[in-house]
């Protein structure tokens, strides 16, 4: 019985476990006797810095060996068990494909000295399932053994210098990412998917500094670098702004006045409101890609112009004595002179009016 279990025990192992694999490949070479240039189809068992070990079917028991001086070009075809991680990359299943890749590391690690190898290319890819779910600390596990050198393509290197980036962010040295951040943007000029992280990161220092206007500009730096490309890095950017937002003082008292007589459309508060509105619908129509808005910010979702209650105007203060309209004032009659008084200079006396003759 024992030896059953045993035996089931290490057919489950020696399933699981994906052998070290033999990678087909084109090499071309210069014949050593002819000098003539040739190209031949190989499956390469081993390589080291001086020679190249292959066989000529991938049945055969026989391993030839061509010096690396003679060798002036690799060409290795896509292994089955990349293609597969790369499908599982590509529709956004980083766990999975993070597994693929890693096997796929581990089947061609003996490889790993020659340029373009699909074991250091799985590597790098291993690393960025990491850097795409934010698993930073397993991203530093995998950074400080992964054997770059072989690496072909420039921005796969490049991103190697990001990483120093992402590292400031895993331990929350805020100041250290500040200055590292603005040093890395001035190095050289990056890519879209590169100062997509940059920025994005950049915004994380700024707002663990309290600088969270700066913050808010460097995360809509990242949203707007590789908008069509970094889906995870640009809804990160998009929820940080929503929480920088949301947090924001003057946003608060623009939701206590909304729809008010003391309402100020032009205040700063009133346009970082309409702007976490903008930013929800956005997320809603295409941003999110599915997923539901975090229920925090869906109160942004209410301030919409058009919802905006009608102000009641006023009722103006009545006057304690309202104006009556001044009447006319009548011209006063002329005094007369009372009786025994002499009239005035330049008056004729009453009665000494003399009648107008007839003709």
């Amino acid at each position: 019985m024992k030896k059953l279990i045993l035996g089931i025990i290490f057919l489950f192992v020696s399933v699981i476990r994906l052998p070290a694999a033999d990678a087909l490949s084109l090499i071309g070479y210069t014949e050593p006797v002819s000098k003539q240039d040739d190209i031949m189809k190989v499956w390469i068992t081993a390589a080291s810095s001086t020679q190249i070990e292959y066989k000529t079917t991938p049945q055969s028991l026989n391993r030839n060996r061509i010096k690396r001086s003679d060798v002036k070009s690799v060409y290795f075809f896509e292994p089955p068990i990349f293609k597969e991680a790369v499908e599982l990359y590509e529709s956004r299943d980083y766990r999975g494909a993070r597994e693929k890749f890693a096997a796929c590391k581990e089947a061609f690690d003996k490889l790993d000295n020659i340029k373009g190898n699909y074991g250091t290319l799985a590597g790098f890819y291993e690393l960025e399932t990491c850097r795409k779910m934010f698993d930073l600390e397993s991203l530093k596990k995998l950074l400080d053994v992964y054997q770059f050198g072989s690496l072909a393509r420039e921005h796969q290197r490049n991103q190697l210098e990001v990483y120093a980036v992402w590292n400031a962010v895993r331990t929350k040295s805020w100041s250290r990412l500040d200055a590292l951040a603005v040093e890395v943007l001035e190095k050289k000029k990056w890519i879209g998917e590169h100062l997509a992280q940059i920025k994005y990161c950049h915004g994380l220092a700024l707002e663990g500094l309290g600088r969270d206007t700066d913050a808010l500009i460097a995360f809509n730096g990242a949203f707007t670098a590789d908008y069509t490309a970094s889906e995870e890095l640009t809804q990160a950017a998009t929820l940080a702004c929503l929480r920088i937002i949301k947090a924001n003082e003057e946003v608060k008292l623009a939701i206590q006045l909304w729809g008010t007589e003391d309402e100020d459309p032009n205040s700063p508060g009133y346009f970082l409101l309409q702007e976490g509105l903008a930013m929800c619908d956005l997320w809603k129509k295409s941003l999110g890609s599915g997923k539901v808005l975090p229920s925090d910010y869906a109160f942004f979702l209410r301030y919409r112009e058009e919802n905006k209650p009608k102000v009641k105007a006023k009722p103006k203060p009545k006057a304690d004595a309202e104006e009556k309209p001044k009447e006319e004032e009548k011209p006063k009659e002329e005094e007369k002179p009372k009786e025994g008084e002499k009239p005035k200079e330049g008056e004729k006396p009453e009665g000494d009016e003399k009648p107008k003759e007839d003709g």
